[in-house]
């Protein structure tokens, strides 16, 4: 149990991106009211985090790997109340070392409640790739639920697969579902995708991440962007202008 650390709770890195640490586990840790994040992690290959609970974290977010490690898994943890992001990856290519992408990565079964009133994602992903986000339950979260974008990012989030997630954010949350910045390949089948916001929804996808982008048997509220909310779509309208979600459900 680790509180009141004034940056993190638990912090494992490589050595500036020059040798990688590998086939490290952070398990069994209740890490909580830290000063930025309950467990912070950079240039780590073969990382498992599971078991944890994260909360509280009084400026960033729960659970932070970043720094163009591969195959992390990220599962069975528990992150709430923390100011920014439940869990948050970032290739972060502004570093200098490594290719600035997280690819291979599995983040499964986590419950992630309560976090991003000053911003960020239940599940955040800044340049990932080709890697699973299932079977997790995310509530009550104040911005997005899970995002695929690109900032610091090496490259976009591509070729990754959203399954088997509930999502049902808070009233004053965005969208359940959020890839932007062309995250192309991206495949989203099974989750349930649900607000109780009044003016956003389920899916949020800019125009260039459209390519390759399969949705398809989820339950949703029936409210659909391409433009950042500018304008929203019902579910009937979403599936005659992307073809998608045939067999969902509102």
């Amino acid at each position: 149990s680790v509180t009141g650390m004034p940056r993190a709770g638990v912090r494992s890195v490589g050595v500036d991106g020059n040798q990688f640490a590998s086939f490290v586990t952070i398990r069994n840790v209740h890490s909580y009211n830290n000063g930025y994040w309950g467990i912070l992690t950079g240039f780590v290959n073969d990382l498992l985090i599971e078991n944890n609970v994260t909360s509280g974290s009084v400026n960033e977010h729960g659970i932070y790997v970043s720094n163009s490690g591969d195959r992390p898994i990220i599962r069975n943890n528990v992150s709430f109340g923390n100011q920014d992001n439940g869990i948050h990856m970032n290739g972060d290519i502004e570093q200098g070392t490594g290719d600035g992408i997280i690819s291979g990565a599995l983040v499964s079964g986590n419950i992630i409640y309560n976090n991003g009133t000053g911003g960020g994602s239940g599940i955040n992903m800044d340049g990932v790739q080709n890697s699973r986000i299932e079977n997790n339950l995310l509530y009550n979260n104040h911005h997005s639920g899970i995002s695929l974008y690109r900032i610091d990012g090496g490259g976009a989030s591509t070729g990754n697969v959203v399954i088997n997630n509930t999502v049902h954010q808070a009233a004053d949350g965005i969208w359940a579902l959020n890839i932007q910045d062309g995250g192309t390949g991206n495949t989203a089948r099974n989750n349930i995708l649900v607000s109780d916001s009044t003016s956003r929804g389920a899916i949020d996808i800019s125009v260039d991440s459209l390519s390759g982008f399969t949705s398809d048997y989820n339950v949703v509220i029936s409210r659909f962007t391409t433009n950042g909310g500018n304008s929203n779509q019902t579910l009937a309208q979403w599936r005659t202008n992307t073809t998608q979600d045939a067999h969902s459900l509102i």
